[in-house]
């Protein structure tokens, strides 16, 4: 059984507890400074680590906007020019075209690619 103290015991520690609470109280104070420089620190590196990662997500943009760039090749005069005669023909005059025709749909990505 757990026997109730009387109140002048606690008045005996008050002095140890003040002297706890001021203790306290520098010690925060002490500290206070170090805990702002180590959030300054912690925002410092996750700034770095946000930097380095952009960098990293640029450079895999760029490879891939690189790698999607068509293949440059060297014209052929003769294929073009083989290729225009044949969507003139389908395809008839520029003023009417007759776009329906299938040929035409064909000369026509034919003549996009060859010239």
């Amino acid at each position: 059984m757990v026997r109730a103290r009387s109140r002048s015991s606690h008045w005996t520690l008050y002095p140890f507890v003040t002297g706890l609470v001021t203790g306290c109280s520098i010690l925060h104070a002490a500290y206070g400074q170090t805990a702002d420089e180590a959030r300054d620190a912690q925002r410092r590196q996750l700034e770095t680590e946000r930097q380095e990662h952009l960098r990293q997500k640029s450079a895999e943009e760029e490879a891939r906007a690189s790698a999607a760039k068509p293949v440059e090749h060297k014209r052929d005069l003769k294929a073009c020019e083989g290729a225009r005669l044949a969507y003139q023909a389908y395809c008839g005059s520029p003023a009417a075209p007759r776009w329906r025709n299938p040929n035409c749909r064909d000369a026509e990505k034919q003549l996009l690619y060859a010239c």
